[in-house]
């Protein structure tokens, strides 16, 4: 496998447990709701085609399939979240919402302006989808589907993974810019210098983990400081971090598989 893991006592200590790779293609984000595990899978490249091949998979907490398509005639699905109850999805233009426990598609939203919809995160009632493409962050009300520019801004750089901490800080990761920003009025750089940035989460104890997708690496952060937590990944994408188990997923994009590893 070739991941070589972190041990600092600084950061969080990771332990792979076991890879997911029944059913999967091209798996880009991986997420908890409620004892299940949800993987959105792109289907055949290159991701922004619409080829109607896209599909979200379900699983159990031990990363057994439970439905390799569980919402399926998806074009390339990206980011996943759930907000009030309900399953969103970035899907190029369009955000999908769904009913996590059917898998009914309940809405499409066509995001005007639009290009490459990555990333999705909800915070009290608000969805926040990234364009990578066009340097953009959208929100959405998960209960009436009103739509509006959250922000628009070149310091974004590509902007792809979202995430907020506890008082309510957007994190974001740029793509393009292999940059840690928080978004709070205006963009704030935390941590530069990495290659291509694709997901990130907040762990319950505040310290940030984050993805390097080409230099297959995952790092922390915590108090202003960056540390490398795992390397090794192929093509790590969109993490996610499941708080009934205590585990980081890692859709490891190009490799067709997920690896789940216990935080502690």
């Amino acid at each position: 496998m070739g991941i070589v893991i972190g041990t600092s006592a600084l950061v969080a200590v990771l332990t792979f447990l076991f890879s997911i790779n029944q059913g999967l293609k091209t798996p880009e984000s991986t997420q908890c709701y409620k004892g299940k595990i949800y993987i959105s899978n792109i289907g055949n490249l290159p991701p922004n085609k619409k080829d109607g091949d896209g599909y979200i998979s379900l699983l159990n907490l031990k990363g057994k399939i439970l439905k390799t398509k569980f919402i399926k005639g998806l074009n390339a699905p990206k980011g996943i979240a759930f907000c009030n109850g309900k399953l969103f999805v970035s899907d190029i233009d369009t955000v999908v919402v769904a009913d996590p426990q059917t898998g009914e598609i309940i809405k499409e939203i066509p995001i005007k302006g639009s290009k490459f919809l990555n990333d999705v995160a909800c915070y009290k009632g608000k969805v926040f989808v990234s364009d990578t493409t066009t340097n953009s962050i959208y929100q959405i009300d998960a209960d009436n589907y009103s739509q509006k520019l959250f922000i628009k801004s070149p310091q974004l750089e590509g902007p792809n993974g979202i995430a907020f901490t506890k008082d309510g800080k957007m994190l974001v990761v740029s793509w393009g810019g292999g940059k840690l920003l928080e978004v709070d009025g205006g963009v704030k750089v935390l941590a530069s210098g990495f290659e291509n940035l694709d997901g990130v989460v907040v762990l319950p104890n505040g310290k940030v983990l984050f993805s390097d997708f080409s230099a297959g690496k995952i790092y922390s952060y915590f108090n202003g400081k960056v540390k490398l937590v795992a390397k090794g990944f192929t093509s790590p994408a969109d993490i996610g971090y499941c708080k009934e188990t205590g585990e980081l997923l890692v859709p490891e994009f190009l490799m067709n598989d997920v690896k789940v590893l216990k935080v502690k």
